[in-house]
């Protein structure tokens, strides 16, 4: 990696190789074995030494996280194979939430509880009270000095509380939009809008992921702080367990279901990757694989944990409207570097599906064109 583009990830939070949406599933005998734990996390994988003939090792990533499913042992196997294509070494499973746990009805709960002042009665639109903490814009307050940890703090404390004594409404509740716009339950509003269980389970795996990296970050002795001017290494890559990427992704340096080059790309020729260009990120949509600095995954795990604003959305919109209201500094490379291969069908949908818009040119595990409907 240039030194310019170094330079470059000391000043962005997120870095978007594509997005994407967890796919959840489930089956009796591996829910039988579910605990409440907090986040579970799995082993190393060693892949064998590859020929010399492969692609370099993505070394601008100091470590990748795969979030995964545990018993989804397909999907596994395929990343096994895309990580030793990519001669990827320091990477790890993170086990990924399961939807039908007790603990998705009590964050439910929880969620619920910061709406309770909604009242649909005059306006199916209504604005709750909303603020983002003072500090929350100021990481070094909130880092223990002699630790160089972030405690937990907010909706990350709401597994190990009591559960809420409210109820939930018979109807599903429905996503908030913006900071804290919720919109009356309707039959007629499209089936993302609904705030399902699954989105629930999605949003707790990225933001238990994203607490992973800042935890051994911190183990590591890296400074989650961002001085101004200065480099910031140990980017983290975050990926999704049904991807494919290019085979020549270090040299081309995605998006999804947005116009990621709303935005003039970054015009600097040392930047600008011979077959894909940077652009500061727009809306990008989804969440497949996307890259954190020290102090980007400090700054996204305060906003995604804030209680009025945590598990209230889908976890991809949660990014998009943080980026859009530019809380976060992001940069996205078009065409996308990482697709989702679409090739099983997903349940965190309630019903129908979409084809996938993006292609690769060439991928690690053979994708060149979108997958089936999901």
């Amino acid at each position: 990696m240039t030194a310019s583009f170094r330079r470059l990830l000391a000043l962005t939070s997120v870095l978007v190789l594509t997005t994407f949406t967890i796919y959840l599933y489930t089956t009796p005998e591996h829910f039988s074995n579910l605990s409440n734990n907090l986040y579970s996390f799995s082993t190393f994988y060693t892949p064998p030494p590859a020929p010399s003939n492969r692609p370099l090792d993505l070394d601008f990533f100091s470590k990748s996280y795969v979030i995964s499913l545990p018993h989804r042992t397909d999907r596994r196997k395929d990343i096994d194979r895309l990580m030793d294509g990519l001669r990827i070494s320091n990477w790890v499973y993170h086990d990924a939430t399961y939807y039908n746990t007790s603990l998705i009805p009590h964050l439910l709960h929880n969620v619920q509880a910061q709406r309770i002042e909604e009242d649909h009665t005059f306006h199916s639109v209504v604005n709750l009270p909303f603020a983002w903490p003072a500090d929350i814009d100021s990481s070094p307050s909130s880092i223990e000095s002699n630790s160089n940890s972030l405690a937990l703090a907010g909706a990350e404390l709401w597994p190990s509380q009591p559960t809420p004594a409210v109820s939930l409404p018979n109807t599903s509740l429905v996503c908030a939009e913006e900071n804290f716009r919720l919109t009356k339950f309707s039959d007629e509003l499209p089936q993302w809008r609904y705030l399902t269980p699954q989105r629930v389970a999605t949003f707790h795996s990225h933001l238990t992921a994203i607490r992973r990296v800042v935890d051994d970050n911190a183990r590591a002795g890296v400074d989650l702080t961002r001085e101004e001017g200065k480099t910031q290494e140990h980017i983290a890559l975050i990926l999704e367990d049904d991807v494919d990427m290019e085979v020549d992704i270090k040299e081309r340096l995605g998006f999804c279901w947005s116009n990621e080059a709303n935005h003039p790309p970054v015009e600097n020729p040392y930047l600008i990757p011979r077959k894909n260009k940077l652009h500061p990120s727009f809306q990008p949509r989804c969440l497949h694989a996307y890259a954190l600095s020290p102090a980007g995954a400090v700054r996204v795990l305060k906003y995604l944990r804030h209680e009025p604003f945590a598990y209230g959305r889908s976890v991809d919109l949660a990014f998009a409207w943080l980026i859009l209201e530019k809380r976060l500094k992001s940069f996205t490379t078009v065409p996308p570097l990482v697709i989702q291969r679409k090739i099983t069908k997903t349940d965190i949908t309630v019903f129908g599906g979409s084809i996938w818009k993006e292609q690769l040119h060439e991928g690690v595990l053979g994708t060149t064109q979108s997958g089936d409907e999901v």
